[in-house]
């Protein structure tokens, strides 16, 4: 009768023993990943729209022409600090005053600087370089390979998964580094909106 006693006391007790170890499972927390970090990838698509003024680069105040255009921005990044993503990027710009013109090239490194990275949307500012060719002819302009250079700020929306918006202000300068002609160059104020993933 003992032997009999004693598989059905265990068979009693298992479920009890077995209670607290699943409720420990429910009630642990599932660990999050940071919102922004180092080694984390990013991928933008963007457009915006441009038009000429006389700021945004010292010394190259002298542009004159009323010059317009809409511009596409795809992009890639690595997040090579907790703060500092670098990034490159397409620039293709649609240029329809004072006439229609193209321009093509890209930004073979530019950085971003993130304040607040563990906030649902994160302000930032950055700068990058890189080469364009273009058809676009104003007395500004006086190659049709030139160098680019665009800074800015902006804030990004920050999600556990899938897209999510940001907004930018950058100034796009283009000029020849005084390799020919007057150089006088172009400066554009720029508004960029668009979608960007973070690839954790």
């Amino acid at each position: 009768m003992m032997g009999v006693v004693r598989p059905m006391g265990f068979v009693v007790l298992l479920p009890l023993l077995l209670v607290p170890q699943a409720t420990a499972q429910q009630v642990a927390p599932t660990a999050e990943p940071a919102p922004l970090a180092r080694g984390y990838r990013t991928r933008t698509l963007a457009g915006g729209w441009g038009h000429s003024w006389l700021h945004g680069w010292p010394g190259y105040g002298k542009a004159v022409s009323d010059i317009q255009y809409v511009g596409f921005y795809p992009q890639m990044g690595w997040f090579v600090t907790n703060w500092l993503e670098l990034y490159g990027e397409g620039t293709a710009h649609v240029y329809y005053r004072p006439h229609a013109a193209i321009l093509g090239g890209v930004v073979g490194i530019g950085g971003r600087h993130y304040f607040l990275r563990d906030r649902p949307w994160t302000p930032y500012y950055m700068l990058g370089g890189g080469m364009v060719w273009t058809s676009l002819e104003v007395p500004e302009v006086d190659r049709i390979w030139n160098f680019q250079v665009v800074w800015g700020v902006g804030i990004k929306r920050i999600t556990r998964r899938g897209p999510a918006l940001m907004l930018e202000f950058r100034n796009h300068h283009i000029s020849n580094a005084g390799t020919r002609g007057e150089n006088l160059g172009v400066n554009a104020a720029m508004v960029v909106a668009g979608v960007h993933w973070v690839l954790r």
